[in-house]
């Protein structure tokens, strides 16, 4: 319980700190200069991580303005996708989707009308931790 609370609480800050890092290279290279190695993990950067990035990494489609997203892992009781975060350029928090087991680990995030811009999307394991992907949309 205290792991989730480390990361409820922690992935707003971590989310704008990595919001603030505009400078190339992306989302790996930002972790690593915060001091996030092993803490957020991404495609690029999936620490001790790295024989399940796969199932892990977010993936993300959009269209018309809608973020589609889906972490292609099975859900079992013991093992399963506890939640998917958006996060827009500067920190702004777009939504959060929690999951149970028994769901299917996809949600979908309406972005503001015409937005242009970085953003951040986190899913969450209960077991592997939290993987971050950035894009720009």
């Amino acid at each position: 319980m205290e792991r989730r609370h480390f990361v409820r609480n922690g992935l707003a800050a971590a989310a704008s700190a990595a919001a603030a890092v505009s400078l190339v290279p992306a989302s790996a290279q930002a972790a690593q200069d915060m001091g996030l190695t092993n803490i957020v993990f991404t495609e690029d950067d999936p620490g001790h991580f790295a024989k399940v990035a796969k199932l892990h990494v977010p993936m993300v489609e959009v269209s018309n303005g809608m973020l589609k997203v889906t972490t292609p892992h099975p859900m079992s009781e013991a093992h399963y996708i506890v939640s998917h975060t958006v996060v827009l350029e500067g920190g702004k928090f777009l939504g959060r989707k929690t999951f149970n087991w028994h769901d299917k680990p996809v949600s979908q995030h309406q972005l503001p009308a015409g937005y242009k811009g970085k953003v951040m999307v986190t899913s969450t394991c209960n077991l592997h931790d939290w993987w971050l992907k950035e894009l720009e949309v």
